[in-house]
């Protein structure tokens, strides 16, 4: 977190709260959920697992060691399948440790508003070494030939002895839960993962709802990107510097002497500002394609960008990273007058957008650098570090401002009126199944 990473995006039932304040409180049924449950699950079970563990405390179940005995009674209180959980309450050495997080306290992460950050902790069974060359070596020693040369009586006998050679692997995740709003936020793409999230947060009473990205426009991402680009400002300075692209190295074109028109010309082939004064530009990794027909072309340098996109009149953005930017007019020191561009957020724009499997919607290379510049700046200036709930919230609040932006410059782009429901939407349910809008 706080950096540049890939984020989903869950609808969240606001009204859900109270019932997952209540669980919080449950000590029996935090403990279920915690990632020192989840581990003692997936070495005694030898199955998946994913646990939680409060924001300010990655590895907070690696302060409560558990014996066999202990580890063997919550991991079957945490498998038990009966609806109002055990009948048998936990140990209070287990129940009294300092191995899992339970309160409000230990998840929320602003005094007064109903935000909460969690880590969620996978659990998974994975090769612990190359098993060929594992067999390979207990051939030679036990049988003197290579594995290949075995009858299949003493190949079974080698794999038997070799075992599977697996170990828990652990992964874990930052999660951020808006109440407010109405948004989950999961640093993952990894379907497996936020599925069985979905699941433990549900067990502690949080609803959440499948979403995704969607405009009422065919092929709308595309779309996106073809009307910033004809809408696409400073086009004698992109295409000069494409230009020099073609003659000189990166390290042999001059740069310009006006900062803020070669950042942009370095940086973008494309800088448009929307009504609302919004800048958005769009950079590469990007993929254009030059005829309808033809697969689109990867290309990552600006003035290679800016070149494919005027070869062929058809030619036309596939995807992009786009960053939005803010312009603002200082004063220097020397009374003189400068723009400084602001980043609000970078991500990328593709077909990709949507997790349709899951429910999810998608910003993939997610970044806001201003962000953390803006701390570190805050930092220097009253010597006074923040605690960590405040660099958690204040993430949280700024990502949602972020995508809020991002929902309104999507708007402004295809010029759609304000009663028209787009952005982040609830998927549609059709014939009793969940489907995604299509992007």
């Amino acid at each position: 977190m706080f950096g540049r990473g890939n984020w989903a995006i869950l609808g969240l039932v606001k009204e859900s709260l109270e019932a997952f304040k209540i669980s919080l409180a449950d000590a029996g049924r935090m403990a279920d959920a915690s990632q020192l449950a989840a581990a003692a699950v997936a070495r005694l079970y030898g199955s998946d697992a994913i646990g939680l563990n409060p924001f300010n405390a990655p590895r907070l179940d690696e302060e409560q060691g558990l014996d066999l005995d202990q580890q063997t009674e919550l991991a079957g209180h945490a498998t038990a399948e009966q609806v109002d959980g055990a009948a048998v309450a936990l140990s209070a050495e287990i129940l009294d440790g300092p191995g899992y997080g339970r309160g409000v306290e230990a998840f929320q992460i602003h005094p007064e508003l109903p935000w909460f950050g969690l880590w969620a902790v996978s659990n998974e069974w994975k090769k612990l070494s190359d098993l060929p060359s594992m067999k390979e070596q207990n051939s030679y020693v036990t049988l003197e030939r290579p594995y290949k040369f075995l009858q299949p009586l003493d190949k079974r006998t080698v794999d038997e002895k070799t075992g599977d050679a697996t170990a828990v692997a652990r992964s874990q995740v930052p999660v951020l839960l808006d109440f407010q709003v109405g948004r989950v936020y999961v640093e993952s793409t990894n379907k497996k993962q936020i599925h069985a999230l979905i699941v433990s947060l549900s067990r502690l009473g949080v609803e959440t709802i499948p979403v995704a990205w969607n405009y009422p426009v065919s092929r709308w991402t595309e779309a996106i990107l073809n009307r910033l680009h004809e809408g696409t400002q400073f086009r004698d300075e992109f295409d000069k510097r494409a230009e020099e692209a073609k003659r000189f190295k990166d390290n042999e074109i001059e740069k310009l002497e006006d900062r803020e028109m070669e950042a942009i010309v370095s940086k973008f082939f494309s800088m448009t500002e929307l009504p609302s004064g919004i800048w958005v530009g769009i950079s590469g990794p990007a993929r254009i394609r030059l005829h309808e027909a033809a697969p689109p072309v990867g290309v990552r340098n600006p003035g290679s960008a800016t070149t494919l996109l005027a070869m062929t009149s058809e030619a036309g953005i596939v995807s992009g990273c786009l960053t939005l930017q803010e312009c603002i007019t200082v004063t220097t020191k020397s009374g003189a007058e400068r723009n400084i561009r602001r980043d609000i957020a970078r991500f990328d724009l593709n077909d990709r957008i949507n997790l349709t499997d899951i429910g999810a919607a998608m910003l993939r290379g997610f970044d806001m650098a201003a962000h953390k510049k803006e701390v570190l700046r805050e930092i220097r200036e009253t010597r006074q570090v923040p605690a960590i709930a405040q660099f958690w919230s204040g993430w949280l609040h700024q990502l949602s401002n972020a995508v809020r932006t991002i929902e309104e410059s999507f708007r402004e782009v295809l010029e759609l009126g304000g009663e028209e429901q787009c952005g982040i939407v609830p998927m549609q349910i059709s014939g009793g199944s969940e489907e995604a809008p299509k992007p």
